[in-house]
């Protein structure tokens, strides 16, 4: 179903802070974009994977590496667009890339309208947030409630790239002032209360911006929800592994809101509530 659309810019993003549901998504994605009948499978994903990948930037001359062998993010940063320029002219088709980069830092933006077709993000309740990724990294969920709060350089490392993710709040802001391109934004709540809706949003979406023309009907539909369920993905990843888990917990660990409620202290919800009050209060997730 992939096709050539006969444009200059041909990446959407698909952008969430850690443990959000940008997997999630990027299997429904899969899901209805590698498959007739609808039908997810884990080897799908590797067509909506990572942009922050060495192989992105290696077209580039006087690449620098740091000790851990990672690309120098000083570099990485200074050529988001250049690399971003290379997919657009080498692609046949859309491509859809996971990230969890911050999109704004010191003036270099990860992604800008002149190479993005689009974007989608992806939030879901901070306080959520903090015990999925403490079960994820096998940490202290203070160590993590910290980091996501205040720690403005945490970074991530994939495929000898680092990923910048700053805080929370930085990277949902940081993405939300992007509106200079076609923009999605999904709670990750609303996809667990009505996956259905979020499902045809997403298609209309996509279908907006590419000539796709990604069918709704029923039985299409159902196949997608079917297999993309939280309880299948669960299996899939039971049965057959997953590449992206971590030794500490699986990666479709339990899927459901409101964890917060018994999982975090009162001064840890407290904490949370008090920093990030503003948001939370926007996003519906503070009255």
């Amino acid at each position: 179903m992939m096709q050539n659309i006969g444009v200059s810019k041909k990446i959407i993003f698909i952008s969430s802070y850690p443990k959000s549901g940008n997997t999630w998504v990027r299997c429904i994605i899969s899901s209805f974009l590698n498959n007739q009948n609808g039908k997810f499978n884990f080897n799908d994903l590797s067509r909506t994977g990572l942009f922050s990948r060495e192989s992105h930037f290696t077209h580039l001359k006087d690449l620098e590496y740091q000790e851990n062998g990672n690309l120098n993010f000083n570099f990485i940063s200074n050529n988001w667009i250049k690399a971003q320029q290379k997919i657009n002219k080498e692609s046949k088709g859309i491509r859809f890339f996971k990230t969890h980069s911050i999109r704004e830092i010191s003036n270099k933006y990860f992604t800008d309208q002149t190479v993005c077709l689009g974007f989608i993000y992806i939030v879901r309740d901070p306080r959520d947030i903090a015990i999925s990724y403490t079960h994820h990294c096998g940490g202290d969920l203070n160590v993590a409630i910290e980091t996501m709060l205040y720690n403005k350089k945490n970074y991530a490392s994939h495929h000898k790239t680092n990923e910048l993710i700053s805080t929370w709040k930085q990277h949902l802001f940081s993405w939300n002032k992007f509106n200079s391109v076609p923009r999605l934004f999904i709670k990750y709540e609303d996809m667990l209360n009505d996956t259905r809706k979020i499902l045809l949003q997403i298609i209309d979406f996509i279908n907006s911006l590419t000539n796709l023309s990604i069918k709704k009907n029923d039985n299409f539909l159902e196949n997608i929800l079917n297999t993309t369920s939280f309880n299948n993905l669960q299996l899939l990843e039971n049965n057959f592994g997953f590449n992206e888990a971590t030794n500490n917990s699986p990666f479709f660990r339990i899927g459901i809101s409101n964890q917060w409620e018994t999982g975090l202290s009162q001064n840890q919800k407290d904490l949370i509530q008090n920093e990030l009050k503003i948001p939370m209060k926007q996003l519906g997730y503070l009255v």
